[in-house]
């Protein structure tokens, strides 16, 4: 492979020569150090063979002295290619013109990245950046660091710190997200711990403060489970009966839940309705022209629609200001099928258990369930019946007047 660049760049020319020794011409060009490739003998007095063009002169010579006829079949190679254009000024004028458009076109932004976003959509963020002036088409080294930064975070209170980093047309824009302040507890604030929901107490354990239930004990939901008011009755000051603390500690109790969710018997699903059809357009910075292709108008049915774009670079990564979008359009039709009512039976106790998983948490878990189903018209009905453990309690301030 690097043999044949070699001989791109150097120039190749592919000769036949004619004589009565063929071999005294391979011996000539090894005595004087003219290197062949590819020779092969086409008669008993032709041979076929490329050269490097600086050495077309000296096997021209060296034939002459053999008295052997030497001729060109095609020439390759960068020299040939700028040799032919060395009289077509309109074509040098126009290469010159496209180096001086391309270097010129390398100093703006045409192409504009975002790291580091996380959960910020991207939009938002070059949303922000176009309004104080970065976007497609900005002149790169117009871009102040410290006043865009300055500029765009007031805008953008997610973010802690961006930049924009450019190298040639495009510009790479590197953030990064605020830190939440952690909210301050007050772990000697009075607070009570009082049930989340009607449950069977099974465990309590009282970190601090007075525990009001046992267990085996029914509780209803608000109802106090451990007290951050205690009643001292005087034995450790006299003068002070009442005892504010941190009420603190978990309550494990047996909880009940039922919960119902309507499945469709009936499923609308998708078909293909017609064949394909794809229009064409050509981003050049901010303008979009539209190229228009026979079957891409308005479509009678439904369809969906796919967006590809495709940045045009050169090799090496620089990016042009073109992009070539392509917009494939897929005609559908709905078609009414119907589902087995175990399949929507299993749908809906799928979702109804991944919901029950959700309330409860990483501290409780279902302990038994029961599914029953019911027809309403096209919807079945699925209700889930569960018996759960979890912690029930909940701490909540003490108001003191």
């Amino acid at each position: 492979m690097w043999r044949e660049l070699i001989a791109l760049l150097r120039g190749s020319v592919r000769v036949r020569v004619r004589s009565k020794f063929p071999e005294r011409v391979l011996n000539v060009c090894s005595a004087r150090g003219i290197s062949l490739r590819e020779p092969r003998f086409v008669g008993e007095e032709e041979l076929a063979f490329a050269v490097d063009r600086r050495d077309w002169r000296r096997l021209r010579a060296a034939c002459a002295d053999l008295d052997a006829e030497a001729h060109i079949e095609r020439v390759a190679g960068v020299p040939f290619f700028l040799g032919r254009l060395r009289r077509r000024y309109a074509l040098l004028a126009g290469l010159a013109l496209c180096t001086l458009l391309l270097a010129l076109s390398s100093c703006f932004i045409w192409d504009l990245q975002v790291e580091g976003n996380g959960d910020v959509p991207r939009e938002k963020i070059l949303r922000v950046l176009a309004k104080n002036g970065v976007k497609r088409g900005t002149f790169a080294y117009a871009i102040r660091q410290h006043d865009l930064c300055n500029r765009a975070l007031p805008e953008l209170p997610e973010l802690a710190w961006l930049t924009v980093n450019t190298r040639g047309c495009r510009a790479t824009v590197i953030v990064r997200l605020r830190v939440p302040k952690p909210e301050i507890v007050n772990e000697s604030a009075p607070t009570n711990v009082i049930a989340t929901r009607d449950a069977l107490v099974t465990e309590v354990r009282a970190l601090d403060g007075e525990a009001k239930v046992l267990p085996g004990t029914m509780v209803r939901r608000g109802q106090l489970l451990i007290s951050g008011v205690v009643d001292t009755d005087g034995v450790e000051r006299p003068v002070v009966g009442t005892r504010y603390l941190a009420g603190k500690g978990t309550v494990e109790g047996r909880t009940w839940y039922e919960l119902s969710i309507k499945i469709p018997l009936f499923v609308e699903s998708k078909q293909p309705a017609d064949e394909e059809s794809r229009s064409f357009s050509v981003l050049w910075g901010e303008k979009r022209a539209k190229l228009s292709i026979k079957g891409t108008g308005n479509l009678s049915t439904k369809y969906d629609k796919i967006i590809s774009r495709k940045q045009w670079a050169l090799p090496g990564g620089l990016v042009l200001p073109v992009t070539w979008i392509t917009e494939t359009r897929i005609p559908y039709e709905t078609v009414r099928t119907e589902r087995s009512r175990e399949s929507a039976r299993e749908l809906g106790r799928g979702v109804l258990e991944s919901y029950l998983a959700a309330q409860l948490g990483e501290n409780g878990e279902m302990v038994s369930a029961r599914v029953a189903d019911a027809v309403q018209g096209e919807w079945l009905l699925v209700t889930l019946s569960a018996e759960c453990r979890e912690q029930i309690g909940k701490v909540v301030p003490i108001y003191q007047d």
